[in-house]
């Protein structure tokens, strides 16, 4: 997971670079994998038929909490006073996954654990916050849409451990909420008339996003269905942070700074608590 997640968010940063709509990078990173977890619930014989009940479940799934969840993190990233407060915001509902884990499922939850997700947190709040003078909110409004983030996102990993629990195939739960996420983009591309002629003059970088989107989603949520407690997964999602920064430096050209330097070690240093526990 932490591998794809690097590799996705070089690509999406590769792609951002040439101007194309934010759509085309939503649309790859749900649309190949739905695709694909299609053909994985075939190989694997998993069953895709779903009650009412858990129809209902995968359609707030989808729409509040995965699209609806990612579009207030993007509305926040652009209305904030500086991008790297929404992020940090929206990338700490590590801790509140961490928490509610233990009363919903019974979950692990060290000290050790604790600690190492501080130091996560804190080391990527390090990389990510680049205050510039003169830096002010376009609206107030970005606190709130991050908080909206911050719970979306921590509800997203929590259903997904509740699907498994409830004897929902992982892939199963993983494709009819991505279809619904689909659904949700091609409307919004529709109201907004963004062409999809983007699509296929990058065809080749959309399948690279997709796959690489596959990968992350696979083993993030397998994961998810199977760690002692899903805020450790966050975790290490949130971690990965530290790794594109420094190929960003490496790739892109971008600046570098000895506290970002820094923040890259605190977060090597917090997984390593995490997993030594």
């Amino acid at each position: 997971m932490f591998g794809s997640s690097v590799v996705l968010f070089l690509l999406i940063r590769k792609v951002s670079l040439s101007g194309v709509p934010v759509q085309f990078n939503n649309l790859a990173m749900f649309a190949v994998p739905t695709a694909a977890f299609a053909i994985i619930a075939v190989a694997q014989h998993a069953s895709l038929a779903i009650t009412w009940q858990q129809g209902g479940f995968l359609l707030f799934t989808g729409v509040i909490l995965a699209y609806a969840g990612n579009s207030m993190s993007l509305r926040s990233i652009e209305l904030a006073p500086n991008p790297g407060y929404s992020l940090v915001i929206a990338k700490s509902y590590v801790v509140l996954t961490t928490f509610l884990a233990v009363p919903f499922f019974g979950a692990h939850l060290s000290w050790q654990a604790l600690v190492a997700i501080a130091m996560i947190l804190f080391s990527s709040a390090l990389i990510l916050i680049n205050h510039r003078k003169g830096e002010h909110a376009k609206s107030k409004a970005w606190l709130p849409l991050a908080l909206g983030s911050f719970v979306a996102w921590a509800f997203l990993s929590l259903a997904a451990k509740y699907a498994v629990e409830t004897g929902m195939p992982i892939v199963t739960f993983i494709f009819y909420f991505f279809l619904v996420v689909v659904a949700c983009i091609l409307i919004e591309m529709r109201v907004q008339r963004v062409s999809l002629n983007e699509v296929r003059q990058r065809s080749g970088w959309f399948l690279l996003i997709g796959l690489a989107s596959t990968g992350f989603n696979f083993f993030n949520f397998y994961a998810i269905s199977i760690a002692p407690n899903v805020g450790y997964v966050n975790a290490t999602n949130a971690a990965s942070v530290g790794v594109v920064t420094v190929f960003a430096i490496l790739l892109f050209k971008d600046e570098f700074l000895w506290r970002k330097l820094a923040g890259v070690l605190g977060v090597i240093a917090g997984l390593f608590f995490l997993f030594l526990g």
